[in-house]
């Protein structure tokens, strides 16, 4: 462009219509389908971890001592994992905020064990 050249308010206006507008989110509408889906409880989980990929795997107390039966295994990529960590701190923060603080440190009861030691219980 040459020095005396000017751009005429239309000709600017032209350029911003024209160029996309990067502040803008494009958003998806996606539909769950839930058909025939289980939904089970956990009270015992563990994560696990290879080079690509998460496995959160979920259970639950046995009968026998020491026992914990294994429901269900799910393995996601790291980068899923890390959304879902993020997706959850979210929603504990806001039910903490909206609820009070979630205790979970280990509770402090104890019981007998045969030889009659009393042991912390774990939950």
């Amino acid at each position: 462009m040459a020095k005396d050249d000017k751009i005429t308010d239309e000709a600017k206006n032209q350029k911003t219509q024209d160029a996309p507008d990067i502040r803008m989110v494009q958003q998806r509408q996606v539909r769950f389908v839930e058909e025939g889906v289980k939904t089970n409880y956990s009270g015992i989980f563990n994560i696990g971890f290879g080079a690509e990929e998460v496995v959160f795997i979920f259970g639950n107390p046995s009968v026998e001592p020491n026992v914990v039966r294994i429901e269900t295994k799910v393995a996601v990529s790291l980068k899923t994992a890390k959304r879902i960590a993020v997706t959850l701190g979210n929603l504990i923060r806001r039910y903490e905020a909206a609820n009070g603080v979630i205790d979970i440190s280990v509770p402090a009861v104890t019981s007998p064990s045969a030889d009659g030691e009393t042991k912390p219980k774990i939950q």
